[in-house]
């Protein structure tokens, strides 16, 4: 279909091509198909969704026609959207993305209301660590948010080289990068020799238990690291290796943020009350399920 329809590229205006993917996207079981059809049209002509609609009847030229075929094919294979268009919004940010980290999720805007509020709550220097930063859109929203930056230092970890290199270019994007550190490593153990220097620690880890890595959606399984994703049987094994490693290192009256898996709630409160951490709440996110750990190191 698309061979065929690539030699008629000069017919294609705007509007045509438009009703041509959201066609093919829908008969391929794709949510939303027309809005994926004008993001990946927008992002091949340069418009935004009120530009698609001015130009309406512009006709495609061929290179265009042919990119745009092959990002709607793409797409139909189940590729996420934010991957396609090589960039993600996050806390009213660009970001960009690729599979070497996840997309970043709405609901993990949570994690970064969270540390502004207990950030902005203390005085004087103040030490934020971020484990398993990927994209690096957590931290680098905090940097960009926080009213006082310069009594903030900010390090951001992760295991994968290739994250790392992606949150740098994130970094300097935004042009913070004299405010935040990228360090690589396995959750806290570069930093194993120091004891009660920071403030606040937060992570996004691996919470998918192995059940629930086999029903994931084919977009994510297909084609985001599965590794930042998977927390073993029941979905806490990086979120004890956090717990172990964080009260050696938390100052007494430091705090812990992790977002976790909407069922894991309770678990998540008995491992904190296990590592002296109180108070320890949970944060729901808008649809009610839980999704933020929030406790207090007291050891």
């Amino acid at each position: 279909m698309a061979l065929h329809l690539s030699k008629l590229h000069n017919l294609w205006t705007v509007d045509k091509a438009l009703n041509w993917a959201d066609e093919y996207l829908l008969a391929e079981g794709l949510p939303d198909p027309r809005l994926s059809a004008e993001l990946l049209l927008g992002s091949v002509l340069g418009l935004d969704r009120l530009g698609l609609i001015v130009h309406f009847d512009q006709s495609l030229d061929e290179p265009e026609w042919n990119l745009f075929q092959e990002k709607v094919l793409r797409r139909a294979g189940h590729e996420p959207i934010a991957y396609l268009l090589g960039q993600k919004e996050f806390w009213s940010l660009n970001f960009e993305v690729n599979p070497d980290v996840l997309v970043p999720r709405p609901e993990t805007e949570l994690l970064v209301e969270e540390s502004i509020e207990i950030i902005s709550d203390r005085t004087g220097l103040k030490t934020l660590v971020e484990l398993g930063t990927g994209s690096g859109a957590v931290s680098i929203a905090l940097a960009k948010s926080i009213v006082h930056p310069g009594t903030t230092q900010f390090l951001a970890t992760d295991i994968s080289w290739e994250a790392l290199r992606t949150a740098q270019k994130n970094i300097f994007n935004h042009k913070v990068e004299k405010k935040i550190q990228l360090v690589q490593g396995d959750w806290l153990k570069p930093f194993s020799s120091r004891e009660r220097w920071i403030d606040l620690l937060i992570s996004n880890p691996p919470y998918v238990s192995d059940h629930e890595m086999d029903n994931l959606p084919l977009t994510v399984k297909r084609y985001e690291p599965l590794k930042a994703l998977a927390g073993g049987p029941d979905g806490l094994e990086a979120i004890r290796h956090i717990f172990q490693q964080a009260d050696k290192q938390l100052k007494v009256g430091g705090w812990l943020l992790l977002e976790i898996g909407e069922t894991q709630g309770n678990q998540v409160l008995k491992l904190a009350q296990d590592h002296l951490f109180n108070p320890t709440t949970i944060r729901r996110d808008y649809a009610g399920k839980d999704r933020i750990m929030k406790a207090c190191y007291h050891g």
